[in-house]
């Protein structure tokens, strides 16, 4: 195990948006059924790293002072973030309340870690990116919603991260706050066309089926009774970090996945039915929970359930009658849980792609049908192996720059405890895909060897049968 490395913490502040700017014409944001499925979940942390070749002193006098003011902007047209989550009495009913002077932690802090070793895709111990991860409350009556955390690694690079908590919005929408934050930071407020501003107004997202009320009385049950000065207390699922976990990053280049999504395809086609093939996120995902089931079953850590579930998520903007803006500041996505038994899985990979596509094809009959579900199916989802898919490969990470480049590495801190994979685009080429996975080092060795051997094959053999018999 790597030693762990302390940073050493050379200020914390406030940062808000400037007196007066915010024109209070939603103050209060009352949570949509979008929205409270995330309660329960512990603040998404997200790790930025920058190529920063630089003495701290240009650090600390020229980025810095830049980074705040910046910041400070983009709270203007993003002031949720500003804001903190409550759950009064009266009306009952969770909200983000924004009050002139609401502000988010800003913490500067020094390493001297290996910045090449944390930013790199190669086998790292996961508790190493703990002390770059800004801390974020999650229980009590009132929480703030974001904590951000800028750490130097004098004369090679900076590591932005930022907490948040998930009821402020889903990954789309952070993206678009980063996004604007970095815009702002390299080119300016004149940078921002009004088209990209975000779109805050959650009265938009339609109440139905009678969604809200249910996934209240789940939550309710969860957050137990205690109440502080007319607030509930809120708190989280309590998920432990474990043990010897490890980090690490694998590429499916634009090549690869085309070759994964014809192999799929080509199994599709002794159903005569199926005449589609798989996207390459279908084809992606299908593949890494079955390379995660051999995985398992090789270092003898399979479950003795035999139930396995694979959990999505899909935006809904676009499937809302009507259809709203794609800048909206808030929670408009749906989990698709699919669920099977092992050992049909691990028969054929286009087992688990076709299921994961039938969930697909049963969202589109109705995007809202099963939501009221997804509070109480979150609560109970504790047997076998579950994966989970967290981020896209849609929404830009690697299109975050402050005026020095692009990240080298961007990284979901919080998957060593939720499990997921975290998804993104691939930072070397265009049409390629990352992900990153946290597991025990016994079970990631296992994991490396069956993920990539089978990738091997793709690249080495044509599409037959007999390929199809060893890929896994």
């Amino acid at each position: 195990m790597a030693p762990f490395k302390p940073v050493k913490l050379l200020d914390l502040c406030k940062v808000a948006p400037p007196r007066g700017s915010v024109v209070p014409t939603y103050t209060s944001l009352p949570l949509t059924f979008f929205d409270l499925k995330w309660l329960p979940l512990p603040p998404v942390e997200l790790l930025f790293f920058y190529d920063f070749p630089y003495p701290i002193s240009q650090f600390t006098h020229s980025l810095l002072p830049h980074l705040k003011q910046s910041l400070s902007c983009t709270l203007i047209r993003f002031y949720p973030f500003s804001g903190n989550l409550s759950w009064p009495h009266e009306p009952n009913h969770p909200m983000i309340c924004y009050t002139e002077g609401d502000s988010v932690s800003f913490s500067v802090a020094e390493s001297d870690a290996d910045f090449y070793h944390l930013s790199s895709n190669n086998l790292k111990d996961a508790i190493e990116s703990r002390p770059l991860v800004p801390h974020l409350p999650a229980s009590g009556p009132i929480v703030p919603m974001l904590a951000i955390q800028v750490t130097v690694f004098p004369n090679n690079g900076i590591c932005i991260a930022a907490t948040h908590h998930h009821s402020v919005c889903d990954g789309r929408g952070f993206v678009h706050f980063m996004r604007t934050w970095a815009s702002i930071s390299k080119l300016g407020v004149e940078s921002l066309s009004p088209e990209s501003l975000p779109f805050l107004d959650r009265t938009t997202i339609k109440e139905n089926y009678g969604i809200t009320k249910i996934l209240l009385n789940d939550l309710d049950r969860f957050m137990g009774s205690e109440t502080i000065s007319g607030n509930r207390r809120l708190r989280v699922m309590d998920i432990e970090l474990k043990p010897n976990m490890v980090r690490a990053t694998f590429e499916v280049n634009e090549a690869s996945g085309r070759r994964l999504k014809e192999w799929i395809f080509s199994q599709y086609k002794k159903d005569e039915q199926q005449t589609i093939p798989p996207s390459k996120f279908v084809a992606i995902c299908a593949y890494t929970w079955i390379c995660l089931l051999k995985a398992e079953a090789k270092v003898g850590e399979s479950k003795t359930n035999n139930t396995t579930s694979f959990v999505f998520n899909v935006d809904c903007r676009a499937r809302l009658d009507p259809p709203i803006q794609e800048t909206y500041l808030g929670n408009c996505i749906r989990s698709g849980v699919v669920i099977a038994e092992k050992t049909d899985l691990m028969r054929e990979v286009a087992v688990a792609a076709q299921l994961i596509r039938n969930v697909v094809l049963e969202m589109d009959k109705g995007i809202l049908r099963g939501m009221e579900r997804s509070v109480s199916s979150l609560l109970e989802m504790q047997y076998g192996r579950i994966l989970a898919a967290a981020g896209s490969s849609q929404l830009g990470f690697y299109k975050i720059d402050f005026g020095f480049g692009k990240p080298k590495k961007v990284e979901m801190a919080s998957i060593d405890r939720t499990g997921a994979m975290f998804l993104k685009e691939s930072s070397n080429e265009g049409g390629g895909i990352e992900f990153d996975l946290v597991l025990n080092r016994k079970e990631m060795d296992a994991f490396v060897s069956v993920f990539v051997g089978g990738l091997n094959v793709l690249s080495e053999h044509s599409l037959s049968p007999s390929t199809s018999r060893s890929l896994l």
